[in-house]
């Protein structure tokens, strides 16, 4: 999303909002810091959306009184090809990746665990034993072992599982990458996944498991910390989604199903939170000294 203005809380855009909706511009309000900042989903969106804003301020543009959009003005193919061009223009990693997992969910589902599912499992570091010895491991470890302690994230067991983890995926990693570069987004994917899945062997007792949840924790936590300690930056969270995420890990954490890697939640998004509140404090320091 892009930012386009800064409001006081006390200001009511809900006409305003209408507005934007009417003039089939996708928009989001957010609290930060005593203010509500509008971004839009479209760079080219930033200008004109600001336009309509003084517009409307001086009361020479109100939304009309009914909102009667066709349904071929929201689904016009063309312009739905055209926006999916530009999202994974913002957000290639995020779309690649929600690709990769969508394939290798119908050829290498997780509870089917054919060859190629058994090939991205996180690799048994006790070699059939019951004890790590790290003497060994160390002697032991490849680039495989290591693509394998990554590759399980991409693993689901079922389309609900797939579907809930590819939507907190969009939603999380589109937000970092329309404000971070593509490579920083992948490099904090790959770190979560290595000390999420560790976590998950180490205190899960098997190497069966999957999925990316782990990682949208991770995210969860990144994003959170950035808006805690630099919301400058434009990364932030609604309160009732944080409210969601928080509630949602303690209750599964208390529930404790078999098929749900707890220990991969609370990893990641421990060090989500800790990866994100030392990249934003830096972030803050050097923008201080600079000015």
């Amino acid at each position: 999303m892009f930012k386009v203005l800064e409001v006081p809380e006390e200001v009511d855009l809900n006409q305003f909002s209408r507005l934007l909706w009417q003039q089939k511009i996708s928009h989001r309000f957010h609290h930060v810091d005593g203010v509500q900042v509008m971004t839009v989903a479209r760079q080219d969106q930033v200008m004109t959306t600001a336009n309509l804003f003084r517009q409307w301020q001086a009361g020479e543009i109100r939304p009309t009184e009914q909102d009667s959009i066709s349904v071929g003005g929201y689904f016009n193919p063309c312009e739905m090809l055209g926006n999916i061009g530009m999202a994974f223009l913002r957000a290639p990693a995020t779309l690649l990746l929600i690709g990769v997992c969508i394939i290798l969910a119908f050829i290498a589902p997780l509870n089917a665990m054919n060859d190629l599912v058994r090939s991205m499992l996180f690799p048994d570091f006790s070699y059939g034993t019951r004890m790590i010895v790290m003497d060994r491991v160390v002697e032991n470890f490849s680039l495989v072992q290591f693509w394998k302690m990554i590759s399980p994230i991409l693993l689901h067991g079922g389309l609900v599982h797939l579907a809930f983890n590819m939507l907190w995926l969009w939603e999380f990693g589109r937000r970092i990458e329309f404000v971070q570069p593509s490579w920083a987004l992948l490099l904090l994917i790959v770190t979560i996944a290595l000390f999420s899945n560790t976590v998950q062997f180490l205190y899960g007792g098997s190497i069966y498991f999957g999925g990316m949840s782990g990682v949208v924790y991770g995210l969860f936590g990144y994003i959170w910390m950035w808006q805690l300690f630099d919301s400058r930056k434009g990364l932030s969270l609604p309160g009732p989604l944080i409210f969601f995420f928080i509630l949602s890990l303690v209750i599964m954490t208390a529930i404790d199903l078999d098929f749900i890697a707890d220990e991969a939640h609370i990893g990641g998004i421990l060090f989500g939170v800790l990866y994100g509140a030392t990249t934003a404090t830096i972030s803050r320091i050097l923008r201080s000294r600079a000015l």
